[in-house]
């Protein structure tokens, strides 16, 4: 089956989720990739800079940090802190990534080639300037993407959460599709373009500006096709992950003091791809050296509150190591990655920070990260601001910074979030029922 890159301007989250199954994806050798980062799940969470090993609720907690369902202080019945939510719907995109798909959308081969067969049949200043132009713009997208990392995120699900006295549960079951990699811009490829600009220009300006570049006419003065000589590529390996996990959680007294623990144990499939196209081709098959796999994993979390304002939080993702083979024999490893989180209460606000203990290694070929989050929550009767801001330790990336509202009518919840940095943009939306 073929999933293919829709337009930018397509109403999210289905731009969003077609672009990731569909992201230009990389060949990579016979060798291992890795990893991945801890994750956002949710709204709320991504308005709040990714912070939740400590600050996570009831509606989110078990994707994060099990233990934290374990806080509720009163019977379960006498309260509506428990979250259903359906969907939550999550989009993390590096803007090479969107480029790319702005370039699938408009597609440059046959708009140039187009243009060249109307010059062709009509060579004036017009057909000519249309050339000019047509290259002109595939030559802008390739000056983008050079040395870019590609990199995308989307996850697309359900899940909720119920606390009891001092003990709780929760589940989700969803999708997370993650895709990494790299754009190889040849210099070839733009002196090209840079050649049929000029010499069209030369040709639209009756010789004032620009170029001859006789090479680019054949022996009867027709423009050739320069299609096929592109060699530019996009690439990613990466992996679909469907998962679906049930939490528990409970305190309990260690040395005298009482700790939160709990625990996701999750039922996977993964599905393993890597790939590589010319920019200027067709969209790709994700399916394309592909390789199914299934097995279970488990989170671990513990947390800790000190009086009735502060929190802190671990949590664990993926404690057992997997590697997942391409039907190429490439790798793609999934390790265990733990993060410390700490959260602060002070009447309506709460502000919350975490760290990632481990490096996250890349999906493909694109460069490891290493996070730091800091996050605030103002809640108000039915309204809740959030913002937050995250940043890569290792400098390999952007900051990111996050704003998002949550909205409470009767038992309904709806919640927003965006960010964007200088080289990715997210966006998430969830609805939900309190009870």
């Amino acid at each position: 089956m073929t999933r293919q890159i829709k337009s930018r301007t397509t109403i999210w989250p289905h731009a969003a989720l077609a672009t990731l199954l569909t992201i230009q994806q990389v060949v990579v050798p016979p060798t291992a990739v890795a990893g991945t980062t801890f994750g956002i799940y949710d709204a709320r969470t991504l308005a709040m800079g990714s912070t939740s090993v400590a600050s996570a609720t009831n509606g989110n907690a078990q994707f994060y940090n099990p233990a934290l369902l374990a806080f509720n202080t009163e019977i379960e019945e006498h309260t509506q802190d428990a979250r259903f939510y359906f969907p939550l719907l999550i989009s993390h995109l590096s803007e090479s990534a969107l480029t790319i798909e702005d370039v699938s959308r408009d597609d440059p081969e046959q708009v140039i080639s187009r243009s060249i067969d109307d010059f062709n049949a009509n060579p004036d200043a017009l057909t000519a300037r249309r050339v000019a132009d047509a290259a002109a713009s595939f030559d802008s997208s390739l000056a983008s993407l050079e040395d870019e990392d590609l990199f995308a995120d989307i996850y697309i699900g359900t899940g909720g959460g119920e606390a009891g006295l001092f003990k709780g549960a929760g589940f989700f079951f969803g999708a997370r599709v993650l895709a990494g990699g790299e754009s190889d811009v040849t210099a070839e490829d733009r002196a090209l373009l840079a050649n049929y600009q000029e010499a069209l220009t030369f040709i639209a300006t009756n010789g004032a500006q620009g170029v001859a570049h006789p090479e680019l006419f054949d022996a009867n003065g027709a423009l050739l096709d320069p299609n096929d000589d592109f060699d530019s590529t996009a690439s990613a390996s990466g992996a679909i992950v469907k998962e679906a996990g049930v939490a528990m959680s409970r305190q309990i007294q260690l040395f005298g003091n009482s700790i939160a623990a709990g625990i996701t144990i999750k039922a996977q499939t993964i599905e393993a791809f890597e790939d590589v196209e010319r920019i200027v081709d067709d969209r790709i098959h994700v399916d394309a050296n592909s390789k199914f796999h299934a097995g279970l994993n488990l989170d671990l979390g513990f947390a800790k509150a000190y009086g009735e304002n502060l929190r802190i939080g671990l949590s664990i993702k993926d404690v057992v190591p997997r590697d997942y083979r391409t039907s190429q024999n490439a790798v793609v490893r999934f390790r265990p990655r733990a993060r410390l989180g700490a959260a602060y209460q002070l009447a309506r606000l709460q502000l919350s920070g975490d760290i990632d203990v481990t490096r996250n290694k890349p999906i493909g070929t694109e460069k490891p990260t290493q996070e730091a989050a800091i996050g605030a929550e103002w809640g108000f009767d039915a309204v809740k601001l959030r913002a937050g801001y995250r940043y890569d330790i290792l400098g390999n990336r952007d900051g990111v910074a996050s704003a998002g509202a949550g909205v409470a009518w009767k038992r309904l919840v709806f919640d927003l979030a965006i960010a964007g940095s200088g080289d990715a943009k997210s966006a998430a939306m969830q609805f939900g029922i309190a009870f």
